[in-house]
């Protein structure tokens, strides 16, 4: 046996202990995302690490360590169920890698899953192994139980990151308790199979440590759950406190000192009032954490089949839009109706229209194998050394199942589902065998290249996790200097930046695609007029409009199904129309997959129809052309735009009976139409539930005035002074106040109300003009154009 071969497994394992007691607790503050990048990111790295270090250490003693059997193949099967939905994904960037929020389904996150496997399954193969790992575990649940207590009572512990009561190292509420009642189970079932001198608990003044720390954390986990107080929480509880017992009574001979069992039935006794709705003593509000229903889930998991492949699903981590395209209206009732909800009311069926029938078959068929292995190496073996660690692994495994249908995971839990299942396959597989290369060169050969290629692979990951953390950071950069209010070509630099790092991130195309928008606008405001455009400064604007629309498109061209990406490259050819011919076709186009992809938005289908607004408005001038026939297609294209912005609003107020942008922009439409009493009686309605919208009621005395039946010069009047009382420095509200003053023939109030516009605006010489025609005593009865904000 070669000692640098030794000194490799051990740091193997030393990689594996590290990630165990690190991901729970893994927080980076410098990526937007603090925590599932960083414990992909993690997890990546030490398994890694571990597998080249095994591989290593098999090569230098030229002797292969390995155990065999046909369980072998259950750590492919897992990885497979991602693999195949990941190939015909709908986002396939998501879906391989993993993004926002999403790491913990992708396929990248099941193969270093699938490899912990192996690990887990290969070097820990001694009661001494197991020990030092169940330290680990037992150190990590501590330190998530206590630094979730802090925060919970208003004690920061990540510095800013933990401004929220809401955030914890693991992910939401739930999750965190799941872990922590997962690992309670797991150390009960240590302490209750503990025997001195043979068991998986340390002797000595560690051993009376450890004892210390279970009772830590069942003590801590316990009142967490009293401050969260959830009934799904109290049966996952209950369950975990329940499972060791019920292993305990089928082995009863088998276990030292039964009395321990008063602890967990305790414990279990304890729950059952706060499971049957009793109060929580602890009155301490916290956040909601808000999912979709089972039937909502179900619904969407269904028309996802239907819709993709129903053996493949959507892909992996793509729920956001699944529910996107295919959640219930009734959602538009609620607080919610705008939100994206990128999990299922439960793991299981976030994973089912994700990963189709096949992959969940296949994920179910991996689960059910190793259960029946599990429990026949608990309950059939007679050996303690042969069923103790499948009972203390297989616990804390079923209960950590037992939650996936009820709660969704992330990428913590996926983590330690990973570390509980090589932990039983360490037990389910034979012991090592060893194959020596000295009589197979050929073996000998094939370990090298492996080891050569997974370092290679190793090197090219380290630099690729590179680019993904610069990117990542740049992207965040970008986000603070938007936060802050700084200056957009700032925002330009950093999302360029984040583009130029990670090519397939639709998310940085498509921010980045809206900051140059931004900046075209931002060009345009200091420019009087064409004329005084300079050859640059066209070409800058004219290549910042051009990386624009590029962006957009990228961004869809990465992610064609993610509406939000439709959204801005839509919003982009909207403010294109003017200049670009084909810009209202392609704008048109844009937003309508938006409501395609997204269909039971309020929000989309009143943007589609600002956009048929916007079209018409472009096609209006036309119907005053000299050509007849131009002119007769004007009014034609003119009235057929209306007509579809007519659609679009109603359909969105179908949707969302009480969404005002919608009945706003209708009222504008009936407007355009030429129907003033509609227009009016729509715009009333809405500024009568938003009575401080300065928009609205600027736009009812706008039509107040161009109606001008028997009253409607005091409402102008009233309506467009209630919008100065609430906007001092709206210039056009003094306009057209002016108007309102000199078609009364209240000269001298229509003068106060352009000296106004003027102190706002003294450059503007069409205020000039007015204010020396009201000034001499000269009137006109036109209502004038607004003045350009």
């Amino acid at each position: 046996m070669h000692p640098w071969g030794e000194h490799l497994r051990s740091a193997t394992r030393g990689c594996l202990y590290t990630l165990v007691f690190l991901l729970p607790v893994f927080v980076l503050p410098i990526t937007l995302e603090p925590l599932e990048f960083n414990k992909q990111t993690l997890l990546l790295l030490l398994t890694c690490v571990a597998a080249l270090c095994w591989l290593a250490s098999m090569v230098i003693e030229r002797r292969l360590r390995f155990k065999r059997g046909w369980m072998n193949a259950l750590p492919l099967i897992w990885l497979a169920a991602f693999i195949l939905p990941s190939i015909y994904s709908i986002a396939p960037y998501t879906s391989w890698v993993g993004t926002h929020g999403q790491q913990y389904t992708s396929a990248l996150t099941a193969g270093a899953v699938a490899v912990l496997m192996y690990l887990l399954a290969n070097t820990s193969t001694t009661r001494t192994h197991h020990r030092r790992m169940h330290s680990a575990l037992t150190l990590s649940g501590v330190a998530v139980a206590l630094t979730s207590t802090f925060l919970l009572l208003g004690v920061s512990v990540f510095g800013g990151v933990s401004e929220s009561l809401a955030f914890n190292s693991v992910g939401t509420f739930s999750s965190v308790m799941i872990f922590l009642i997962v690992l309670t189970s797991f150390l009960l079932a240590s302490w209750l199979a503990h025997k001195e001198g043979d068991s998986l608990l340390s002797d000595g003044t560690w051993g009376g440590v450890e004892k210390i720390l279970i009772t830590v954390l069942a003590l801590d986990t316990f009142f967490l759950l009293l401050m969260v107080d959830t009934g799904l929480l109290w049966i996952i509880w209950l369950s975990a406190m329940l499972f060791p017992v019920a292993f305990v009574f089928f082995r009863a001979k088998d276990f030292p000192d039964q009395r321990r069992l008063l602890f967990p039935l305790i414990l279990a006794a304890l729950a059952l009032p706060f499971w049957l709705m009793l109060g929580s003593p602890i009155n301490k509000t916290l956040p909601i954490e808000v999912t979709p229903d089972t039937e909502s889930s179900l619904v969407i998991s269904q028309k996802t089949l239907q819709e993709h492949s129903s053996s493949y699903g959507s892909g992996p981590g793509t729920y956001a839009l699944d529910y996107a395209r295919f959640h219930d209206g009734r959602i538009n009732e609620t607080d919610f109706w705008n939100t994206r909800f990128d999990r299922a009311s439960s793991h299981a069926l976030t994973i089912l229209p994700t990963l189709g029938t096949l992959g969940t078959t296949t994920l179910l068929f991996f689960l059910v194998v190793l259960l029946v292995r599990a429990l026949h190496q608990t309950l059939a073996k007679k050996d303690r050394d042969d069923w103790l660690e499948s009972f203390v692994h297989l616990t804390p495994w079923a209960v950590l199942v037992f939650s996936a249908f009820l709660y969704p995971w992330n990428m913590t839990l996926m983590t330690f589902f990973g570390v509980f299942s090589g932990l039983l396959l360490s037990q389910i597989l034979p012991r090592s065998t060893k194959r020596s290369f000295a009589g197979s060169p050929g073996l000998a050969l094939l370990a090298s290249a492996l080891l050569v290629l997974l370092s290679l692979g190793f090197l090219v990951g380290i630099f690729v996790t590179t680019q993904r953390y610069a990117a990542q950071s740049a992207f965040a950069q970008a986000v603070e200097v938007d936060r802050s209010g700084g200056e957009l070509q700032e925002m330009v630099t950093a999302l360029d930046r984040a583009t130029s790092l990670n090519r397939f991130d639709d998310t940085y195309y498509r921010n980045l695609a809206e900051v140059l928008l931004l900046r075209v606008d931002e060009e345009l405001e200091g420019v009087s007029g064409v004329d005084t455009l300079t050859e640059q400064s066209t070409q800058y604007i004219q290549s910042l409009v051009a990386a624009s629309v590029n962006a957009a498109a990228r961004a869809t061209d990465l992610s064609e199904q993610n509406a939000l990406n439709w959204l801005v490259r839509g919003s982009v050819y909207q403010e294109l129309i003017p200049l670009m011919s084909n810009a209202s076709e392609f704008a048109i186009q844009s937003f309508t997959r938006v409501t395609e992809l997204e269909p039971r938005n309020p929000s989309h289908w009143t943007e589609l129809g600002i956009v048929y607004l916007a079209v018409a408005e472009h096609v209006e001038p036309l119907k005053a052309a000299e050509d007849v026939q131009t002119a007769e297609q004007a009014a034609a294209a003119h009235a057929t735009f209306l007509a579809s912005a007519e659609q679009a609003f109603m359909r969105s107020i179908e949707l969302k009976s009480n969404y005002a942008p919608a009945h706003f922009q209708l009222g504008i439409t009936y407007q355009r139409q030429g129907r003033i009493d509609d227009a009016i009686g729509k715009i009333e309605s809405v500024a009568a539930y938003n009575q401080l919208d300065v928009g609205v009621l600027f736009q009812l005395g706008l039509l107040y005035l161009q109606r001008g039946e028997e009253g409607d010069l005091e409402r102008a009047g009233a309506s467009l002074e209630r919008c100065i009382q609430l906007a001092p420095s709206y210039a056009n509200a003094y306009w057209f106040l002016a108007t309102v003053y000199e078609t009364k023939g209240d000269l001298s109030r229509a003068v106060q109300a352009v000296e106004a516009v003027l102190a706002l605006e003294p450059e503007n010489r069409l205020v000039q003009t007015r204010l020396e025609r009201l000034v001499t005593g000269d009137t006109e009865e036109v209502i004038p154009e607004a003045l350009e904000e």
